[in-house]
Formats: C-alpha cells, sequence, structure tokens
C-alpha cells in the first residue's frame, strides 16, 4: 500500500512539474511564418502559400495548431478548414517533435487585382497531457501584389486600331538617334547596341533605349475612378484599370511611347498614381505595380483636378485616351476642355447592359465608345 500510494505521489509531482514546466516554456523556441512562392502574380493565376512552422527547443509539442488571416481575395482550393468573416480563417493541426520543423503549401488562387497583406499568424499548443492550452501570435510581414486582369477582346483591336492611325499619321520614316523618348523592355530583334546598362542594372531585367521618331505623337492615358453610381459599385471601375492595363502591354509591345494618370490612391502612399514617359517610371512592369496598387476603397482626387495638373504638360498633338465609367455632365464638359486643347482625344466608357443610355454631348459624339464587359467575355 505504501508503495502504491508513493508511486502516485511521484507522477502527482512529475504530472505537476510538466504542467509547470509547459506554462512557462511551451512557446519558447517557437516561429511561424507565412509567405507566398512569389510576391507579384497575375491575375488569376495559382500560386503557393507556404506555412513554416519551427519548434527549436528540445522538448515536443504533442498538439498544435497554426492560425492565420488570409485576404478573402485569395481563393483556397481546400476549404475544409477555413472559416470566413472579414478574412478568411485557417487551421492546421498537427505534432511537432523536439527540434523540429514542418512546411506545408498550400495552392491557392488570385482572384482579385490588389495588395494584400497577412496581417496575422499564431500558434496554439498544449502541454504532453492536454490540460492546457497556450497561444502566441508572430509579426509577419509576408505580402502580395497581384496585377489587373488582362482583358482580351475586340475592343483592344479596336484601340490599337485607332491609336496606331492617329499617332503613325505623323510619324516620321526615319528615328532620331538623339531623341530618346523612353525605356522599355527588351524585346527579341532588338539590337545589342540599344541595350541601356545602367537602367537594365537598376532593375534587374534588360531595357533598351527606344529612339524617337523627330514628330512621334505620344499615347497619354486619363483612367477616371470617381464613382459612377450612387450605391458606390466597383467592378465597373476595376474593369476601366483592367482596359488600361491591357491597352498598355499592346502599346508597349508596339513601341509606342506612353504616360498614365490616374485619380486613384496609391494604398501605401495616400497619393494619385501618375506614371510619365521618362525612364524612371516609364516600364511596363511598374505601371503594372502602380495599378495594381490602386485602393479604391479610397477617395480619389476630383478627375478635373488631375485633367488641370497634368493636361498642360501634355502636347496639343498627341492622342489622348480617357477611360470613365462616369458620365456626369461635368465629367462630358472636362473631356470638351481636353479637346479643345487635344483634339486627338476618345472616351472610353466600361458599362453594363443596365446603364442608361449616355446623352453624349455633340462635340465629343465622335470621340466615345461605350464597352459593355459582358458582350467581351
Amino acid at each position: 500500500m505504501t508503495a502504491i500510494l508513493i508511486s502516485i505521489g511521484i507522477l502527482l509531482i512529475l504530472f505537476i512539474a510538466e504542467i509547470v514546466y509547459y506554462r512557462r516554456h511551451a512557446l519558447d523556441d517557437l516561429s511561424l511564418k507565412v509567405d507566398f512562392s512569389k510576391n507579384v502574380a497575375n491575375y488569376g493565376e495559382d500560386i503557393e502559400l507556404i506555412e513554416v512552422a519551427e519548434n527549436k527547443k528540445k522538448v515536443p509539442l504533442p498538439f498544435i495548431i497554426l492560425k492565420f488571416e488570409a485576404p478573402k481575395e485569395i481563393m483556397f482550393y481546400d476549404t475544409s478548414i477555413v472559416t470566413t468573416s472579414d478574412y478568411l480563417y485557417r487551421e492546421d493541426m498537427l505534432t511537432m517533435n523536439a527540434f523540429s520543423k514542418h512546411t506545408r503549401r498550400i495552392k491557392v488562387k488570385c482572384r482579385k487585382r490588389g495588395y494584400f497583406v497577412f496581417p496575422r499568424v499564431g500558434i496554439t499548443t498544449s502541454d504532453l497531457f492536454l490540460v492546457d492550452r497556450f497561444a502566441k501570435e508572430f509579426d509577419n510581414n509576408s505580402t502580395l501584389v497581384v496585377l489587373p486582369e488582362v482583358i482580351s477582346s475586340n475592343l483592344i483591336e479596336m484601340l490599337m486600331s485607332v491609336t496606331l492611325s492617329d499617332v503613325q499619321c505623323r510619324r516620321s520614316l526615319l528615328t532620331d538617334p538623339f531623341a530618346l523618348a523612353g525605356i522599355r523592355e527588351y524585346g527579341p530583334g532588338d539590337p545589342m547596341k540599344s541595350i541601356n546598362w545602367k537602367a537594365s542594372a537598376k532593375t534587374g531585367e534588360l531595357l533598351v533605349n527606344q529612339n524617337a521618331s523627330t514628330c512621334m505623337k505620344k499615347v497619354h492615358i486619363f483612367v477616371n475612378l470617381e464613382p459612377y453610381d450612387p450605391k458606390g459599385s466597383l467592378s465597373l471601375l476595376e474593369k476601366s484599370i483592367s482596359l488600361a492595363y491591357s491597352y498598355l502591354i499592346q502599346l508597349a509591345s508596339m513601341g509606342i511611347p506612353s504616360s498614365i494618370y490616374t485619380n486613384g490612391i496609391d494604398i501605401l502612399t495616400g497619393k494619385p498614381e501618375i506614371s510619365e514617359t521618362d525612364p524612371g517610371t516609364g516600364t511596363l512592369k511598374a505601371r503594372a505595380l502602380m495599378l495594381a496598387k490602386i485602393d479604391l476603397m479610397q477617395k480619389v482626387q476630383p478627375f478635373e483636378e488631375l485633367v488641370g495638373n497634368y493636361l498642360p504638360t501634355i502636347d496639343s498633338n498627341d492622342y489622348i485616351l480617357v477611360i470613365s465609367p462616369q458620365f456626369t455632365d461635368t465629367f462630358q464638359a472636362t473631356l470638351v476642355n481636353m479637346k479643345s486643347r487635344c483634339p486627338s482625344i476618345h472616351w472610353l466608357m466600361p458599362s453594363y447592359y443596365t446603364t442608361p443610355n449616355v446623352d453624349v454631348l455633340p462635340s465629343l459624339s465622335g470621340s466615345y465608345t461605350r464597352w459593355g464587359g459582358s458582350n467581351e467575355r
């Protein structure tokens, strides 16, 4: 009987000692990091979310839950352990031995343009007897930029046809070797002597100098992201950004110098996004990132103010494309003023089937295209 009592006493002491030890040290030397297989992804692309947990101490963790919040714009293919509210919440349960590392790769789909972060990641664990639970949150600075959707449609082909007919009619047959129109990404057939080695070293990508013809016209894109209905809908604003990006891709492929101006606000800087034709901001990659980081939840700069700031810097012979789902009288009046200074202007209006017919001002009637995205998809 005495031996039994002594054994029970020893077990009780060990039990209490185990609980006390785990309460003090269960969370020591633990780490959790959630990252992406790439930090810049295309719209609709599948990438991997990489979850890495590490136990760097000499005691095991028999029960551990890895938790993290993910933006709702990231789609998990396996939703069995995902819950939804303002964020997606995912929990993975496992066991970790002493001095062990856990790595899990989770396939996700980038289903919306934007700049995304993982604000919180955490670990919940327990002692060996599963009596107590202990939790800890970790800083996580992983980010993901999803580029705008690339729209492939007859509309883009039409825009390029109009643009080329307008731009090329004023081009010289010979380029001016002393006039630099800007810098663009290297493409097949570009001579080695045209490579800008200094700019290439800064960006990590091959960039080439683009010589201008003596009379080359430039293309300027104005993207108006002001609200277009009382409900504050965003879908047509997203289409406007996608159309601008798709148009920029085509311009870059043709070597046509361009600039883009939007009144949308950058999610990081809190300022409107401008990318002119200078070498520092003229690359397609930089502009893609610029458009990706526009935060449509922030109040935009008035379009009239945007135009007033930058229209005076544009040559009156250049070509301007304005993308705007908004069609108010004030907006159209701004376009009329733009056209009085730059006659080569075109207004592209993304719309729905249910969008009412627009009473376009007579002076704009020949410079207006309505695009119902559902017809093109």
